[in-house]
């Protein structure tokens, strides 16, 4: 069985660096870890703009407003597996400008906590040089655009 979703997922961008969020299956850590965007799933009747403002909220308890969001810079369709569950994940990505944070993990619900892992900044070359798994799998290259200003339309990305 494979589930259809819908996400929103923000680039939090301070100074030239992007905050992610290390990840795991909990259900295969044998799998390893790699890194994300806050974001997720968008509610029945939620739009993607207020699904990205929770979900900024929720995983890094940082308060934004959808008046802060912006256009959408990109979108993928990912397909993967996640504690045993095939799913079809279409994805907006926003990127927003922040002072830096701490970011904190105290809205964590029971499932955040089994699969996430860590907050980090990163800085472009960090991201460009690192082995880490990145997803998305362009995302060295989408903040680089956003630092540049230069995404004039919505960057369709793989599903890696």
């Amino acid at each position: 069985m494979r589930v259809d979703r819908r996400a929103a997922r923000v680039l939090l961008i301070a100074d030239d660096s992007v905050l992610l969020i290390r990840g795991v299956d909990p259900a295969r850590r044998e799998a390893g870890t790699w890194w994300h965007t806050p974001g997720g799933g968008i509610d029945d009747g939620e739009s993607i703009e207020a699904a990205a403002v929770r979900e900024v909220l929720e995983e890094t308890g940082h308060l934004l407003s959808t008046g802060d969001i912006g256009p959408v810079i990109a979108t993928r369709t990912a397909e993967f597996e996640f504690q045993h569950v095939e799913y079809r994940q279409h994805e907006w990505f926003f990127a927003v400008r922040v002072a830096r944070f701490d970011p904190r993990a105290d809205r964590w619900d029971e499932s955040e906590r089994r699969s996430l892992l860590e907050h980090r900044w990163w800085a472009l070359d960090d991201l460009t040089s690192t082995a880490d798994a990145m997803y998305p799998a362009e995302l060295a290259t989408l903040v680089r655009a956003v630092l540049e200003g230069s995404i004039p339309a919505p960057l369709q990305l793989s599903g890696r």
